[in-house]
């Protein structure tokens, strides 16, 4: 008899939730990424969701599958969840793949701001031919910060992640580099969202007010 009253509690606690559509930002088109479930709207904030390149982008191709991303929920109007950017970062799998014996792997972590000012932690990494020396890495490293922090000082936030995640930056690192050791593969690994401008957060939070009025 027990048993029947603690599934018939599980049977209604689920009657009592809503799915809600998960939205990308506009800056990745607004694609719709996921559903997920609540009792109420409130406790979908701050919920993450994760989504690969190419899943995002219906684009399969290069190495968009080993690029993932994840957003945050941060507003809920009717059925749908607004998400914003929260990291991106390469599988695992496949940084491991780019890991070969009798060669350097060169890491580098630079917080920068961009041009509207939003804060990033920012993680290249680069792969070379062969096994450089403590003075080449330092040299190699020192272009990865400096090229980092002069896209992120010229550019807006979403030029800038859109810069990393699709491969310009990187780009331009290894072409830059590879003058001082010859490099297999420059990517960026890894962006953190550290900061928002307070405007934007500001206008998130009077865009909230309004809908709750309305």
């Amino acid at each position: 008899m027990a048993r029947k009253r603690r599934q018939a509690r599980v049977k209604d606690k689920w009657t009592t939730k809503k799915w809600y559509t998960l939205i990308a930002p506009e800056y990745f088109g607004m694609a719709e990424i996921g559903e997920t479930p609540a009792d109420d709207a409130s406790k979908v904030i701050n919920r993450t969701v994760e989504i690969t390149l190419a899943e995002l982008i219906n684009d399969f191709s290069n190495q968009n599958p080993y690029k993932k991303l994840v957003f945050k929920v941060y507003r809920v109007a009717g059925d749908n969840a607004y998400t914003k950017f929260h990291r991106f970062e390469l599988t695992r799998d496949y940084l491991n793949s780019l890991v070969k014996r009798r060669t350097s792997k060169i890491d580098d972590v630079v917080d920068v701001t961009t041009s509207d000012g939003y804060r990033l932690r920012v993680k290249p990494v680069a792969f070379t031919i062969k096994r450089c020396k403590s003075s080449q890495k330092r040299a190699i490293r020192a272009v990865m910060r400096e090229t980092v922090q002069q896209f992120a000082q010229e550019e807006n936030f979403v030029q800038f992640l859109q810069e990393c995640v699709l491969g310009k930056i990187p780009s331009e690192i290894y072409k830059r580099a590879k003058k001082i050791y010859p490099l297999r593969r420059v990517e960026i690994r890894k962006i953190e969202l550290l900061e928002e401008p307070k405007k934007v957060l500001e206008a998130q939070v009077q865009q909230e007010a309004e809908e709750v009025t309305a």
